[in-house]
């Protein structure tokens, strides 16, 4: 929905400042051009990203001479006129320009796309420009903003007045003067779709708006519409119809080249894309990169068509999004989407519909979305999320390792302590029983952790909150318990677990090193806190250096920071979760329903003989909850983990070195961190086994090399079957 916000100029003469008016008479005046010196640097400026408009600004010839005064903090534009000096009319003073900007902006953050049209004084233009940039769902995207202006000559006296340099060197601001500035602003935005649409007009200069703004976006949505029809009609012509034999055999012994589609307004994702690419490329393919190449535009269903009629792809590859999320893209190219995250466009029923014959996956969640939301399982390849071990690995010099030499390091941005964390949450909810059932839950998880408890499960957590709301006589609805649970795990809980290890640490008399967000300002551990580390650049070093490289999250060690640790060949020590414990056993039951026939829950529990009690039973002993409060069937559990070869478990990959590693309390980490300190051999020893077995499962170029095998199978599987259709109909 868009908004017009509507100005209104004061009467000639008197300039709006608050509830202050003042003559003109009153003010002393000087000539503008005092100012040319900021003038001319801000055209140079300018001239670095629009030289045209730039050239026009150092040509203009002005009819009536501008005037500067100051009144305290005002400033006033004043010119000759048959009365003496009159003051140009401001409509928008500097107060009024905060308001305005904070009423756009409330969370003093530029959001979305916004087009002012009109100059005033420029103090609109000015406090837009210096408002950060903050787009919750597309980090890092900087939204553009749209300054059009009818009066040339206006322009060139603020350009005397205001330091605009940075915004006007910056391709994110999108200046248009003249009187047919809107009409430019549509052709722009027609010409150019990876541009974001503005959502809110603000009118200032109303004799600018010949147009109205929703008929203006509405015609550059409908003209974009048809430059994407046009792109789709070329790409069916470019891709015809191609046999699964052919196919088949390209997938298996082609040289292809390979689209993989991502964004720059991710964190983890654009480097996972880039390190599968280079894994293809290492395989002897080719590859392009489709991303956006400035933080300030965003590819849709355009963006995507045109990258892909440019480079002509054999196979496009994505990360946790699909073929129709994208846009026109022929069903004949095949495509590969890699499930990383949990996500809803993901995990639900209309994204297993949209799954065409040519399009695979591969990741996580095989048999939940293939059972649940109607994905083909037989195009569904399951696979960790992947490493790159080259960039991991690479030999670094004595001085690049030098400053994160350290006996024991820790990476990880969950800085902030618990008791800080449930103030925060209790303070926003403004409840004072909200305020009591996060102390008292705070207290509950403080006390589990002090008298020795492992890592707390869900089931085990909601148990807790139910006594915690008998207790403090808090109840609270259904809908809100599972959120409330989600920030108790991943906020509470989460950090509690993290920092007691770290306290564990702190008194010992080691060199320990701290490296993510917002450490320098723990109240305890801040001594230790060596800043935030670049994930490309500086991660692997830090894995390297450290003696010992530390895992401890509360939902169990196997996660990509610890697989990259290894890969880079640092040595790490884990804090015992029970679930790193189930692999051998979740592993030996399953093997002994595939032995056995077993089907179900029903089958195995009746069928159980003393070997499979004997796994059962160690299973249930280390969930530590009772088996009834499970959250789906044994068997389900056995064959999901099944359909991921066990990876997600420690002990499935590790184990022989997972005991040796993995520590439960204070008097064992200090035991670990004492003999491997003293044992550089057995620590790397540790190191390269856990490394081999990572680079064999995990990295980037095994997960490509088993990829494209699978779809070249599956293509030939569905050769085969289309082939008996046809004898058949026959």
């Amino acid at each position: 929905m868009t908004v017009a916000v509507s100005v209104c100029a004061p009467r000639v003469g008197w300039p709006v400042t608050g509830s202050l008016m003042i003559a003109a008479s009153e003010l002393k005046w000087q000539p503008l051009e005092l100012l040319d010196r900021r003038f001319r640097s801000n055209l140079a400026a300018l001239a670095t990203r629009d030289p045209q408009l730039a050239q026009r600004l150092g040509d203009v010839a002005i009819s009536v001479p501008f005037f500067v005064a100051a009144n305290g903090d005002d400033i006033y534009l004043g010119r000759p006129g048959p009365a003496g000096m009159e003051i140009v009319p401001n409509a928008l003073p500097p107060a009024a320009a905060r308001n305005l900007a904070g009423g756009l902006f409330p969370s003093g953050n530029v959001a979305y796309p916004v087009v002012v049209g009109g100059l005033a004084y420029g103090w609109l233009w000015d406090r837009l420009s210096k408002l950060p940039c903050k787009v919750e769902t597309a980090p890092g995207h900087r939204p553009p903003v749209y300054f059009l202006t009818r009066n040339i000559e206006r322009l060139w006296a603020v350009l005397h007045v205001l330091d605009w340099q940075q915004m006007l060197a910056d391709e994110r601001f999108v200046f248009l003067v003249g009187p047919n500035a809107v009409s430019e602003l549509r052709d722009l935005l027609v010409q150019n779709p990876l541009l974001p649409r503005p959502k809110v007009a603000v009118r200032i200069e109303q004799e600018l708006w010949k147009e109205d703004f929703d008929t203006l976006t509405k015609t550059v949505a409908l003209q974009t519409e048809q430059k994407v029809c046009e792109l789709a009609t070329q790409l069916r012509a470019t891709y015809p119809p191609i046999a699964p034999a052919v196919l088949a055999e390209k997938l298996r012994s082609g040289r292809l080249r390979i689209l993989g589609i991502t964004s720059r307004y991710t964190t983890f994702l654009q480097y996972s894309m880039r390190d599968w690419l280079a894994a293809f490329e290492r395989l002897g393919h080719e590859t392009r990169l489709l991303i956006e190449t400035s933080d300030h535009v965003v590819f849709g269903p355009y963006g995507f068509a045109r990258g892909v009629l440019d480079y002509r792809p054999d196979l496009i590859v994505m990360i946790d999004h699909y073929r129709a999320e994208i846009g026109p893209i022929p069903d004949t190219i095949p495509t590969v989407m890699w499930v990383q995250d949990r996500l809803p466009n993901i995990f639900s029923p209309q994204a297993g519909q949209n799954q065409k014959p040519n399009d695979y996956c591969i990741g996580m969640g095989r048999l939940h979305l293939s059972s649940r939301f109607g994905y083909p399982a037989e195009r569904f390849m399951s696979c960790p999320v992947g490493i790159n071990e080259e960039r991991l690995a690479r030999v670094a010099s004595e001085a690049d390792l030098a400053r994160y030499r350290c006996d024991v390091s820790y990476v990880c941005h969950a800085s902030a302590p618990a008791d800080r964390i449930v103030k925060e949450y209790a303070q926003r909810s403004g409840s004072p029983q909200i305020a009591r059932l996060c102390d008292d839950m705070h207290q509950r998880l403080e006390a589990w952790y002090a008298g020795g408890g492992d890592a707390i499960c869900d089931v085990i957590l909601r148990g807790m909150l139910d006594e915690s709301m008998k207790t403090t006589g808090v109840e609270l609805r259904p809908t809100d318990v599972s959120e409330f649970l989600v920030f108790l795990s991943h906020r509470v809980n989460n950090a509690i677990f993290r920092h007691q290890t770290l306290h564990w640490l702190a008194t010992m008399d080691i060199n320990l090193h701290l490296w993510g967000r917002g450490w320098e300002d723990h109240p305890t551990l801040k001594r230790f806190a060596r800043g935030e580390a670049n994930n490309q650049s500086e991660l692997p070093l830090i894995y390297q250096a450290s003696r010992i490289n530390l895992q401890v999250t509360p939902f169990g060690s196997m996660h990509q920071r610890l697989l990259d640790g290894l890969a880079a060949g640092g040595f790490f020590l884990m804090r015992y979760h029970p679930a790193d414990e189930m692999g051998i056993a979740y592993r030996a039951l399953w093997e002994w329903c595939q032995r056995k026939g077993i089907t179900d829950d029903a089958q195995m529990y009746a069928r159980a003989d003393a070997e499979a009690q004997k796994w059962i039973g160690q299973i249930n002993s280390l969930l530590g909850y009772d088996p009834a409060l499970r959250d789906m069937p044994l068997f389900d559990c056995l064959q999901t983990l099944s359909d991921q070869d066990f990876g997600t478990l420690a002990n499935a990959n590790w184990p022989e070195e997972y005991p040796m590693v993995a520590f439960k309390n204070e008097p064992g980490l200090r035991e670990k961190v004492s003999h491997y300190l003293s044992n550089e051999a057995k620590r790397m020893r540790i190191a390269r086994s856990m490394r081999d077995a990572v680079i064999e499962r995990w990295s980037y170029r095994s997960i490509s090399q088993r990829l494209l095998q699978f779809m070249s199978e599956a293509t030939e599987a569905r050769s085969r079957r289309e082939a008996v259709t046809a004898r058949i109909a026959a």
